[in-house]
């Protein structure tokens, strides 16, 4: 039987690459979206120990150099928040696209696998009645002989 070669074989490898390296993007930017959520956090709750504080410092009597620190502190770390909000937010759809070309990626590999399926199936089948079709030549052949068989 002759061997099985697909002659898209190079486009296999190609998309295989493809696939790899978009997974390889995916999981980057899966890594930068846990950091960006993990600075949100502590964005949050500076933000929330400012507010404490700030409300903590309106009960009691202090300067007005206290009180206007207390509010800048409050209003920079509120600010933090906003910004690693929007980092969030921004590389959230960046992920999103990640996610996408990844997707992609994986219905390009599939297809041509599909293809290379399909070419292994036709060359088997072929390869079988061809090897039928011997079998048979040779049955004929040997039944032809034992006819002919001088009595």
């Amino acid at each position: 039987m002759k061997r099985f070669r697909f002659r898209l074989q190079s486009l296999v490898l190609l998309r295989e690459l493809r696939e790899t390296q978009a997974a390889t993007v995916l999981a980057k930017k899966l890594e930068q979206q846990r950091r960006l959520e993990h600075e949100l956090v502590q964005a949050q709750a500076r933000s929330e120990a400012a507010r404490a504080n700030l409300l903590q410092a309106e009960g009691k009597r202090f300067g007005p150099q206290d009180h206007s620190a207390a509010l800048a502190d409050f209003d920079r770390t509120v600010a933090q928040e906003r910004s690693a909000e929007k980092a969030l937010l921004a590389h959230t759809k960046i992920l999103d696209q990640a996610r996408l070309a990844w997707a992609e990626a994986g219905k390009e590999l599939k297809a041509v696998n599909n293809l290379r399926g399909r070419a292994e199936d036709r060359h088997f089948q072929e390869a079988t009645r061809l090897e039928q079709a011997e079998m048979d030549e040779a049955a004929s052949r040997i039944a032809g002989a034992s006819y002919s068989l001088p009595s």
